[in-house]
């Protein structure tokens, strides 16, 4: 399981559903991140939803 704790900003994370995104903001609650998409959109991601760190 990934501890959220440990991500930081700038780092890309993989998505269960199969796409990448870049870490804008760690919430610091370890259950969710400001990400910012492939596509440009940022949104909250919840825990459950991300499946591993790409780029540390």
């Amino acid at each position: 399981m990934l501890n959220l704790m440990n991500v930081q900003t700038g780092q890309i994370i993989r998505l269960k559903a199969g796409t990448n995104a870049e870490v804008v903001e760690n919430l610091g609650d370890g259950m969710w991140l400001n990400v910012r998409l492939e596509s440009g959109e940022e949104e909250l991601v919840f825990c459950e939803d991300i499946e591993s760190v790409v780029e540390a």
